[in-house]
């Protein structure tokens, strides 16, 4: 069995109960990206918890492991921005950046595999499945 699987069913699972179509590669943080309007919350963070069962706030980072303490680090992570975490079994490299804009109209969700390479596997085959 192709031992990434688990973590694109979870991925696939996501995309098709996204409200919003547009995903976009981000090439700072080599991630996939949508951002989305703040009304959309509730629908968003329902679709989010298929592929990310975990999560950190600036005030609860301490708690999560190393490597995501290192991302929350190493992107900057403000109050009101959160990290993701992947199924600790299945999917534990995987994160999320649930990003909030200054102005409060929007959010942006950045995912991504940490410590791998853009061209790494499976990150060619999240930015076809996310179409980015």
């Amino acid at each position: 069995m192709d031992p990434w699987q688990p973590l694109l069913d979870s991925l696939t699972r996501l995309k098709e109960t996204w409200p919003t179509p547009l995903w976009e590669w981000d090439g700072r943080f080599s991630t996939v990206g949508s951002s989305f309007s703040i009304e959309l919350e509730p629908e968003v963070r329902a679709s989010a918890r298929f592929a990310f069962p975990r999560g950190w706030t600036a005030k609860s980072i301490d708690t999560a492991p190393e490597p995501f303490r290192k991302l929350a680090a190493t992107t900057g992570l403000r109050s009101t921005q959160r990290v993701l975490g992947g199924d600790e079994l299945t999917a534990a490299a995987l994160f999320g950046l649930w990003w909030p804009w200054g102005s409060g109209e929007k959010i942006t969700l950045r995912i991504g595999l940490i410590d791998l390479a853009p061209t790494a596997v499976p990150i060619p085959r999240i930015r076809k499945l996310f179409g980015a």
